[in-house]
């Protein structure tokens, strides 16, 4: 939970907001039950929630639904709703995740559901995943399919693959969503090094629907300072086709102060600086951003895990 102050397009507006800290509010169980010879079923069920109301935030359940059958020697095949490749690349590779008014989400056009009709951005629903064993050396990845149902925009192919190793991690990632005659298609890398006195990241993103297509890029950083840590990054987004000249650019400064293992304070500033006929904004309760004006958001809040 956090107090927020936002400003868009010469408004502003103070309320409660349930992200901020890298991840949004929810709620869920999960489990696993030892078979034998090293195998392992697992369930995850998660549903977003906003607790300054107590009301579920869209369908129940809807972050994550999936059953999975794991081995340590041969990975992981996961059924159900779950994240899609493209998504851990803009969520790892930032250091305020995807969430608050410093998220790396903000300026990307079409979060979390993609461009047209596309629902594949960032989750898909009916999704076969293979997730290869954590005993290769520091190489990691994910392959996903998802059938689309007789929904359009709703399937999805594609796959990440990365290395970490110490302080190195790097990964990229392509999924592609059938949408008739042509498709939705995401592409990502990023990247982060722990330099032990600060923590850099980077994360690069493009996506594409016919002649029409963003790319966003961020750099960031991440300094420990006595048993907080203080957050910085910058990006910015491109567009082409229709919304040629649409761009923005939006940065972040934070702070957060763990008061135990589960809980923490937080605080972040955002500045998004929208250019042509662009309208992004930094929060969730932010004003309807206007053509070519700023949008800046404040805000304080305590995160708890349990």
């Amino acid at each position: 939970m956090n107090i927020t102050t936002a400003n868009a397009g010469g408004r502003s507006q103070t309320g409660m907001d349930q992200g901020g800290y890298m991840l949004p509010s929810r709620l869920g169980l999960r489990g696993t039950e030892s078979l034998s010879d090293g195998w392992s079923l697992g369930f995850w069920l998660e549903a977003p929630v906003l607790p300054n109301t107590g009301e579920p935030q869209g369908l129940e359940w809807s972050r994550r639904s999936t059953i999975s059958l794991l081995s340590q020697q041969l990975g992981e095949i996961r059924l159900g709703r779950d994240y899609t490749a493209a998504f851990w690349n803009v969520s790892a590779f930032s250091p305020f995740g995807t969430v608050g008014v410093g998220g790396s989400s903000n300026i990307i056009l079409g979060w979390p559901q993609g461009l047209g009709e596309a629902s594949t951005l960032s989750r898909a629903s009916n999704m076969i995943s293979y997730f290869l064993p954590k005993n290769l050396g520091g190489v990691y990845g994910q392959f996903n399919y998802a059938y689309d149902n007789g929904s359009k925009g709703a399937g999805y192919a594609g796959g990440r693959l990365g290395y970490e190793n110490g302080p190195l991690n790097v990964a990229g990632a392509y999924g592609r969503t059938s949408m008739g005659g042509y498709g939705y298609e995401t592409a990502t890398l990023g990247a982060s090094y722990d330099f032990k006195a600060l923590k850099l990241y980077t994360n690069y993103l493009w996506h594409k629907l016919g002649a029409d297509k963003q790319e966003v890029a961020l750099v960031g950083v991440m300094v420990p300072v006595g048993k907080g840590q203080l957050k910085l990054s910058a990006a910015s987004s491109w567009q082409s086709g229709r919304k040629d000249g649409d761009d923005a650019q939006q940065y972040a400064i934070g702070y957060v102060h763990p008061l135990s293992k589960r809980t923490t304070l937080y605080s972040a500033y955002g500045y998004i600086r929208n250019q042509g006929q662009a309208s992004f904004v930094t929060s969730d309760i932010s004003p309807e951003g206007q053509a070519g004006r700023k949008s800046s958001g404040l805000q304080f809040g305590i995160s708890h895990s349990f």
